[in-house]
């Protein structure tokens, strides 16, 4: 009896056949055909907003109270009541993430004071200062050192006040061309319900001519209710 198997041609193909049916068996009902649901794209926390007068927040902060919860007639916030007077004049915020929102004119140009309150974050009071600081940089280009920080009790709430001048960028894209001589009036209140944050920002003849109703709307801070 010989060993030798005979070759048949047709076998080969119906072998793979018979391999490729198998492997389809195996493999499961394919999903039925319809649209792919994307997770949805969670927008990044703002840094700061946009513009001039400058970056107006402490960094990675969700949207604060809007300015329609701030009485202009009876201004308080987070616990806080305050006092303004001309020249700062009240008008709508133009950003949600700004409380409350004043201006003041003059002829080098408008300055705006925000206000800004952040339940739950905002960070220190000194990196918030140090952060403002280093928004302005000398004519050369190098940091400020002639700024006045100042820290006192008023009614019982911790408020720390900063003046500084000169050339301001908000370090953000598309904040547009640095500013030089340019003031920045802060008070950061320590307020009930967590820091409040006034920054007066502008021309710094503008600023100048706004110092004294600044320093009293400081001087008015007490806690509400």
């Amino acid at each position: 009896m010989s060993g030798r198997v005979d070759y048949n041609p047709l076998m080969r193909p119906l072998s793979i056949l018979a391999i490729l049916l198998a492997a389809a068996c195996n493999r499961g009902p394919e999903p039925p055909p319809g649209p792919v649901t994307e997770a949805p794209e969670v927008p990044e926390a703002p840094s700061t907003p946009p513009g001039h007068p400058p970056t107006d927040h402490p960094p990675v902060a969700p949207a604060a109270r809007g300015g329609a919860s701030v009485d202009p007639a009876n201004p308080a916030l987070a616990g806080v009541r305050w006092q303004a007077h001309e020249p700062l004049t009240w008008r709508q915020p133009s950003s949600a993430m700004r409380a409350a929102e004043y201006v003041v004119t003059g002829e080098a140009g408008e300055a705006t004071m925000t206000v800004f309150h952040f339940p739950g974050m905002g960070g220190s009071v000194r990196e918030n200062i140090d952060r403002w600081v280093g928004q302005f940089r000398t004519p050369e280009g190098g940091p400020v050192e002639d700024s006045s920080i100042e820290t006192k009790t008023i009614a019982g709430l911790e408020v720390t006040v900063l003046d500084v001048r000169g050339t301001f960028s908000d370090g953000m894209m598309g904040g547009g061309a640095p500013q030089p001589d340019t003031r920045m009036l802060g008070a950061i209140v320590a307020g009930p319900h967590g820091p409040i944050f006034f920054k007066l920002t502008g021309p710094a003849a503008t600023v100048e001519s706004a110092k004294g109703a600044f320093d009293e709307l400081v001087g008015s801070f007490e806690p509400a209710g």
